[in-house]
């Protein structure tokens, strides 16, 4: 099987790169250089922006794929009052354009070899967390992007699954957080402040790898895979609970909320 990895330089791309490596046929493809030189030998790697469907078009042009998993995504800290135009622009390329762009390029291929698409999400596209609103949007996006995608490509033999875990310690969440640094003067700096050395876990990046490795070997692939039981029963939660009483559980389970104490400790 020839598998198309993207995002495949960060903490969980790499991990599944180097699992399917022995196996399979595997292309990555990243903007990071550094982590592209640290992937297997046997690895087929190419620097590029995911976003430039030229490029991406270009590089794939005439590639055979059996499979296409995605791995990306990036996001910054913010209250939506501290979210600008081109932040949110940014949060939508990193974590949609850049799945829809190398996607768009091989679906030819993927309906000819009733080929599959897994993609690594995020419980966030399910439950919108405060302080993360761009990268809500980007995911919740992302998730109805994927639902169409199957029921248009579905009848074809293309299985489309869609992963989402909850927290995952990668550096991910730290790197967002730092982004707090910059926003001196916010109506929500004694929140921001609650961030500081943010690392919440709820699964490990193990878990991810081989929900994503079941999806690609499964003969019938799930269309959504929920890593982590906080990620599995929030949304039935949020089904159940009146609204205020849900917000208060999700606030709760900010930095300094009780919920938080009881789990990321």
């Amino acid at each position: 099987m020839h598998v198309l990895l993207t995002g495949g330089a960060g903490t969980i791309g790499s991990q599944i790169a180097r699992q399917l490596a022995p196996d399979h046929e595997v292309t990555v493809l990243d903007r990071d250089s550094d982590g592209l030189s640290a992937l297997p030998a046997g690895v087929e790697t190419h620097q590029i922006d995911l976003t430039d469907e030229r490029a991406v078009r270009q590089l794939l042009d005439g590639v055979a794929v059996d499979a296409l998993v995605s791995a990306v995504g990036w996001y910054e800290l913010a209250a939506i009052e501290d979210c600008p135009p081109d932040s949110l622009r940014a949060h939508l390329e990193a974590n949609l354009l850049a799945v829809h762009t190398p996607i768009h390029a091989v679906l030819p291929t993927l309906r000819e070899r009733q080929g599959r698409v897994v993609v690594v999400g995020s419980m966030a596209g399910s439950v919108p967390l405060p302080y993360h609103g761009a990268y809500n949007t980007a995911k919740a996006g992302l998730a109805g992007y994927l639902d169409s995608l199957r029921r248009e490509v579905d009848p074809c033999g293309v299985s489309v699954s869609l992963v989402e875990p909850g927290p995952v310690r990668t550096g991910f969440n730290e790197r967002a957080a730092a982004a707090l640094e910059r926003i001196d003067d916010s109506a929500y700096a004694d929140q921001y402040r609650e961030f500081d050395s943010y690392t919440p876990e709820a699964t490990d990046t193990e878990a991810v790898v081989d929900t994503v490795l079941d999806a690609l070997d499964a003969d019938s692939p799930r269309a959504r895979y929920r890593v982590s039981a906080r990620a599995r029963w929030l949304p039935r939660l949020a089904a159940v609970l009146p609204t205020p009483i849900f917000d208060r559980l999700i606030r709760s389970g900010l930095p300094g909320g009780l919920l938080h104490r009881l789990i990321d400790r």
